[in-house]
C-alpha cells in the first residue's frame, strides 16, 4: 500500500469483501465517525480546551509507516462501526420518519410536531386557494373588458376555456408569477399526506404520501406488495431501484452518524466555552444530509411507481389471478386481491392457472 492511497478507499475495499451495498452504505458513515472520534482525542479535547497545535502536530508528523499504522486500527474500527450500524439501519430510518413509540412523553412530542405539520399543511392549502382566485379574479377582469360581459353568467366549461385562452395571451403573461406559484405549491401539497396521515417529521411525510399514492390507480398496496415485486420484476427494474434505494439508506444513515457526531463533540466539549460551537459542524451536517434524505425518499418511491407500473401484470400472472380487461376491472380484481394480501381468510379470489400443454405421442408409439 502506498502513502496516495486514501483512508477512504482502503476502507471501502475492506468493505467490499463484505459486500458492495455494505461497502458504500456501511463504511462511509463508519469512517467518518472515527476519524470524527480520532481528532477529538487527538485534539485532547477529552482533557481540557482543544489543543489545536497538538492535533497539527500529530497530523503532519505522519510518515509512510506511521500512515500505514494508522491504517492498521482505523479500518478494523470503522469495519466494526460500520457492522454494528448496519443491523439498525431499519430502527433509524424509522426514527427519523417520526415512529417514536407510544409512551406519555412520546405522545407529547408526537402532538405537538403533528399540529405543526398539520397547521403548516392547512397554511399551504389556504395560500393555493388564495393564489388561484386572484388569478381567476385577474382573468375574469380582462375577459370581462373584452367580451363586454360578465364571464360569471357563463356556465363552467365556457368559463375555463376562455380563461386558458387569456392566459396564454400577451395580456394574461402578467399572470404567470401567479400560476408559477401555483404550480410549485401543487407539488408540495403533492408530496404530503392528507390531513388525518400527517406524520411528525417531513421524511415521514414524505414517505406517508406515496405510500397512500403510489399503486393506487390500480388498487394495488404498495406495502403490502413490495416484497412480491422485488421477486418478479425485470432484473433492470430492480437494479435501477436498488440504486435509489441504496442512495436512501446512504443519507439516511449519515444524517444519523452526524447526530452521534454532534453528540460526541457536546459531550468532549461542554465545558470548554466557545469550543462548543464545534458541534454546529456536525449538526449542520446532519441538517443538510437529513434534506438530501428527503430527496432521496421521493426518488426512491417515485422509481418503486415506476417499476409497479411496469411489472404489475408480472405480479398477477404470477399469484395465477386473471389479466384484467380494462382499468375498472383490474382496480375491482385488486381489492379483493389486496384482502387476500392482507391474510383476510373470507376473500374469495378467483385463479387462472396457466395451460399446460401436453407433448403429442409420436405415431407408432405403443
Amino acid at each position: 500500500m502506498t502513502a496516495s492511497t486514501s483512508l477512504a478507499d482502503a476502507a471501502t475495499s475492506v468493505g467490499n469483501r463484505v459486500g458492495r451495498y455494505f461497502s458504500v452504505v456501511g463504511m462511509i458513515p463508519a469512517l467518518f465517525l472515527v476519524l470524527w472520534g480520532a481528532v477529538l482525542i487527538a485534539s485532547d479535547a477529552w482533557r481540557g480546551h482543544p489543543n489545536l497545535p497538538r492535533l497539527g502536530r500529530s497530523l503532519s508528523g505522519w510518515t509512510l509507516s506511521s500512515y500505514a499504522g494508522a491504517l492498521l486500527w482505523i479500518l478494523p474500527a470503522s469495519l466494526i462501526v460500520g457492522l454494528v450500524l448496519n443491523p439498525l439501519q431499519f430502527g433509524m430510518t424509522r426514527l427519523l420518519e417520526g415512529y417514536w413509540g407510544s409512551s406519555g412523553p412520546a405522545r407529547l412530542v408526537l402532538r405537538w410536531r403533528i399540529s405543526r405539520h398539520r397547521r403548516h399543511l392547512d397554511l399551504l392549502l389556504q395560500r393555493q386557494e388564495m393564489l388561484r382566485e386572484r388569478q381567476a379574479m385577474g382573468l375574469d377582469e380582462l375577459l370581462r373588458k373584452l367580451y363586454s360581459q360578465d364571464p360569471k353568467s357563463w356556465d363552467d366549461r365556457t368559463r375555463e376555456i376562455h380563461r386558458r385562452s387569456m392566459f396564454d395571451s400577451e395580456d394574461g403573461a402578467k399572470f404567470s408569477g401567479l400560476r408559477a406559484a401555483d404550480d410549485a405549491l401543487f407539488g408540495i401539497i403533492r408530496s404530503l399526506p392528507v390531513m388525518a396521515r400527517t406524520m411528525p417529521t417531513r421524511l415521514g411525510n414524505v414517505l406517508r404520501a406515496a405510500e397512500d399514492r403510489v399503486g393506487k390507480q390500480y388498487g394495488l398496496d404498495v406495502i403490502a406488495t413490495a416484497q412480491h415485486f422485488s421477486l418478479v420484476a425485470e432484473q433492470r427494474h430492480l437494479d435501477h431501484l436498488r440504486d435509489a434505494r441504496q442512495q436512501f439508506d446512504l443519507t439516511v444513515r449519515l444524517c444519523v452518524v452526524f447526530l452521534i457526531a454532534t453528540a460526541m463533540a457536546c459531550g468532549y466539549l461542554a465545558t470548554d466555552g466557545w469550543w462548543l460551537l464545534a458541534a454546529l459542524i456536525p449538526y449542520a451536517l446532519s441538517w443538510l444530509t437529513y434534506r438530501a434524505c428527503v430527496g432521496a425518499a421521493a426518488d426512491y418511491m417515485a422509481v418503486m411507481a415506476t417499476v409497479i407500473d411496469l411489472n404489475r401484470f408480472k405480479l398477477y400472472e404470477s399469484l395465477h389471478v386473471e389479466l384484467p380487461r380494462n382499468s375498472v376491472e383490474e382496480r375491482r380484481n385488486n381489492e379483493k386481491l389486496m384482502k387476500l394480501l392482507d391474510q383476510q381468510r373470507k376473500t374469495t379470489v378467483r385463479y387462472k392457472h396457466p395451460t399446460i400443454v401436453t407433448p403429442a405421442t409420436p405415431p407408432g408409439t405403443p
